[in-house]
């Protein structure tokens, strides 16, 4: 993903956690397919994303270039919490069990996520609000999580796919009408296939 902005990802806008895990085409990640390779991308993808405001992203910019050692191990923690929700999530999307370990992991970030929830009334009800906290360099992360545990609790995850292509691993709802999606997007991945199909045809001798 060299030289790919947040606004060129292509990002399906369709859960908060899946858009989050979609930052990497590959799990593990590797530095030529992972968009967060620095705190400030984790910044605009944030902001991207509505994660966080862009007042509380300037705040969390300055703190970070006055705690740089704090902002890297925030950006560390971000991936392995990316690469933790994509274990558990991956494996849902292909009806599996997920490993333990994965798991055991999660529930570990889980608490620590719902720890930053507040019971909030609204005009004719409560709900939960992640409350998010400017001197906090992973405060970006928390509502992701939540996202997480709200999918995994939800019908959806009966729709949660992994993209067919060879070289995507992106995760989307298959919210088609026969469930019979089989690309993270068509215009990309999807074209991308048929592309390579219509090639391997035309080579076939007569």
């Amino acid at each position: 993903m060299e030289n790919q902005t947040v606004e060129t990802l292509g990002l399906l806008q369709e859960r908060l956690c899946l858009d989050f895990v979609n930052t990497s085409d590959e799990h593990p990640s590797q530095p030529n397919a992972d968009y967060l390779t620095s705190y400030a991308h984790l910044l605009e993808w944030s902001v991207y994303s509505k994660t966080i405001s862009q007042e509380q992203a300037k705040q969390l910019h300055q703190l970070a270039g006055q705690y740089p050692e704090k902002a890297d191990e925030a950006l560390r923690f971000a991936i392995s919490v990316r690469e933790t929700l994509f274990s558990v999530l991956d494996a849902a999307a292909e009806n599996r069990q997920p490993d333990m370990t994965a798991m055991q992991a999660f529930n570990g970030i889980l608490a620590r996520a719902m720890s930053h929830l507040h019971m909030t009334p609204t005009s004719d009800n409560f709900c939960w609000t992640c409350v998010l906290d400017e001197n906090d360099l992973e405060t970006m992360i928390w509502p992701v999580v939540w996202s997480t545990a709200e999918l995994m609790t939800s019908h959806d995850l009966h729709y949660l796919r992994e993209c067919a292509s060879d070289d995507c691993e992106w995760l989307f709802l298959d919210t088609s009408k026969n469930h019979s999606r089989r690309w993270c997007s068509m215009t990309s991945c999807g074209n991308r296939s048929k592309a390579r199909t219509h090639y391997q045809r035309a080579r076939k001798p007569n």
